[in-house]
């Protein structure tokens, strides 16, 4: 082997050495680069605080819900007690209907007690009358007391076509007011039936009521 024959293979002994190392090299990069990236923490982000926006929203919504169910809850309560009390009006016909099925007759008066808490009906049956308390709605006895019939009201009751629960409509109807009292009045050359209306004025009017045909006219 010549001088120059030993120079070229050393030389490319020694750029064979360098590509092996080389490739080794390249071969490790891509394993450290996956592992510097496999155990970086992850950075934080502005969006990570919104995750409380739902739970405030949500809470608001429920706190509105019990808001609302409170304020018809309230709403419930205050029909109720309107319903309960009930019109006058309507509250005197149940308590006539509930005086005549208790005493068995006819009713010719209903007027309030002092209080305005119950009504009190007289009723006509044979042999006399029969006063029946009924309570503030017209639907519950709560006492009874019985009494002379006087001949004149006797003899009105008997010859009577309008009945007083019709009589009191009659008037209501025409007047837009709310009944306060009514009776029969028979002491006059004509009995008929006087009832005492509350404007929406507030004004008291006395009407009369013909028995025969239920004609209204109002009282002086």
């Amino acid at each position: 082997m010549t001088h120059r024959t030993a120079r070229t293979a050393g030389l490319a002994a020694i750029a064979l050495t360098l590509g092996l190392t080389l490739a080794a090299c390249s071969d490790d990069a891509p394993d450290d680069a996956s592992t510097d990236g496999s155990t970086a923490p992850a950075a934080p982000t502005d969006d990570a605080p919104a995750t409380d926006a739902p739970a405030d929203e949500s809470d608001d919504a429920a706190e509105g819900d019990g808001a609302a169910d409170a304020s018809e809850g309230s709403g419930s309560g205050d029909e109720a007690a309107a319903e309960g009390i009930g019109d006058r009006t309507t509250t005197a016909l149940a308590a006539l209907a509930t005086a005549e099925s208790e005493a068995g007759g006819t009713a010719f008066a209903i007027d309030d007690d002092d209080a305005a808490t119950s009504w009190e009906v007289d009723v006509a049956v044979d042999g006399g009358t029969v006063e029946v308390t009924v309570d503030g709605a017209g639907t519950e006895v709560l006492a009874t007391a019985e009494d002379d019939l006087d001949s004149e009201d006797r003899d009105a009751l008997d010859g009577a076509t309008v009945g007083l629960a019709e009589a009191i409509q009659r008037v209501v109807g025409q007047s837009g007011g709310t009944l306060e009292d009514a009776d029969l009045d028979a002491d006059g050359s004509q009995a008929r039936w006087s009832v005492s209306i509350l404007t929406r004025d507030d004004v008291e009017e006395d009407h009369l009521v013909d028995l025969a045909d239920g004609s209204v006219t109002q009282g002086g």
